[in-house]
């Protein structure tokens, strides 16, 4: 009995490529890890994107314990983002590096300082780069994400999410309904096709991101402490201390310090899966059924690459889009701007401005950061990592100093207009 839909034979070199092409189920075409970091922060991955690669299954199963921390932001999985407090001057590694990274480099640039100095078009000097981040507490979706969260809409749920909030980016929720509809016509055309391999595999994939929800997931993380306070802090990060790029983030004491030196930890227990590494009967079974799908997704693709046929091509092309949609549609970065707006309320503001010199980089700096007290010697001591305490430098914080009192005239143009650019933002924190 003949199959309902007929497709066409293949070319020889298309046959060729198909005995090839899936094997990339096997390799590291798909940034798994990265996925896996914003599933552990939001819970925001499509059940249809869930194909697993070795190095990827080793992963899931040595981040079952993501209470505390999400898989890239343990210390053994990330660079450190080294911070130093602009108040007391503790310098501590970062507690959310890669989150904090991702969520950067998000961020579009409001605006760009020009730097007219004439030493900038010299070769032979060291520029360095500073991006000073405003960060703002909106509290404008509080209204609405109340009443999304008292709607039940079950089924528009289960197709959009794989967590228990019905709100999600706009995007996010396109690429879902554009995936489901694919997913569906690619299952439908296999079976009507006999590509019963194909098939399979494509119907493994929800099955395997629901193991991996209830294993993995739960509700999207919480800064530890969200409010917003009158006292202003700045911390300065960078990724060495011997760098030339530089962040400043200048808001809130308790929201700055929340998203630099708190873990992000889960907004509630018992939410999802196991989180806290209890190896429960539950939790095992689960693990058990997450480690079965992610091995029959490997001998399904590789079954399909020994058929030559167009179960490899359906296979191969299901895993060109996950990877496609992992990448460019929806990546990493969009999903950490989209929690820290929709579920934490927060956004922020870049302004990036390059200095000739890193003594030129520090006065800006220091006339940036609120706790500066021109009255104290000790009001520049945060800086000492960064520059050690010396006569040429005692000289140099004095007249500094100085010259912030009688209202900062012997500054170069560049750090007077990041400091004019920024107040323009200020005053809405």
């Amino acid at each position: 009995m003949g199959v309902p839909l007929s497709l066409p034979e293949m070319p020889v070199y298309i046959q060729q490529l198909a005995g090839i092409l899936p094997l990339t189920a096997l390799v590291e075409f798909i940034d798994l890890p990265t996925k896996l970091h914003g599933f552990h922060l939001t819970g925001r991955v499509q059940l249809w994107n869930w194909a697993i690669t070795p190095a990827g299954a080793r992963l899931l199963l040595q981040t079952r314990d993501n209470e505390n921390a999400c898989c890239l932001d343990s210390f053994d999985r990330s660079a450190t983002l080294h911070c130093i407090d602009g108040r007391f001057g503790d310098l501590y590694p970062s507690s959310t590096p890669t989150t904090t990274r991702l969520w950067l480099g998000s961020l579009s640039s409001a605006v760009d300082i020009p730097n007219p100095n004439p030493r900038m078009r010299q070769d032979n000097i060291r520029k360095q780069k500073l991006e000073v981040i405003v960060v703002l507490k909106d509290e404008s979706h509080v209204a609405l994400q109340q009443a999304f969260e008292e709607s039940r809409l079950p089924f528009w749920r289960a197709l959009f999410k794989t967590d228990r909030a019905w709100w999600s980016p706009l995007r996010f929720r396109l690429l879902s309904l554009l995936g489901w509809l694919l997913w569906c016509l690619a299952v439908a055309t296999s079976l009507a096709s006999g590509l019963y391999i194909a098939a399979a595999y494509l119907l493994l994939l929800p099955l395997t991101g629901l193991a991996v929800k209830y294993s993995h997931g739960g509700p999207p993380r919480k800064l530890l402490d969200g409010r917003m306070t009158e006292y202003k802090r700045v911390v300065v990060a960078t990724n060495s201390l011997n760098g030339s790029d530089w962040w400043l983030f200048y808001g809130g004491s308790t929201i700055v310090n929340s998203l630099l030196n708190k873990p992000l930890n889960r907004a509630a227990a018992g939410h999802g899966g196991n989180t806290n590494g209890n190896h429960t009967p539950r939790s095992q079974l689960v693990m058990g059924l997450l480690q079965l799908c992610i091995v029959s997704q490997w001998g399904l693709a590789v079954a399909s690459c020994a058929f030559q046929d167009w179960n490899a091509i359906i296979v191969s092309a299901w895993l060109a889009f996950c990877a496609c949609s992992s990448a460019y549609l929806y990546p990493a970065r969009d999903c950490v701007r989209d929690w820290l707006e929709l579920d934490c309320k927060i956004r922020a503001v870049k302004i990036r401005a390059e200095f000739s010199s890193r003594r030129s980089l520090l006065g800006a700096m220091v006339l940036l950061n609120p706790d500066t007290k021109t009255s104290l010697s000790s009001t520049t001591n945060w800086m000492n990592p960064i520059l050690s305490p010396c006569d040429e430098r005692t000289q140099w914080e004095t007249a500094l100093l100085k010259y912030i009192d009688q209202g900062c005239m012997f500054f170069s143009s560049a750090p007077l207009m990041v400091v004019s650019s920024a107040n323009r933002w200020l005053a809405h924190i």
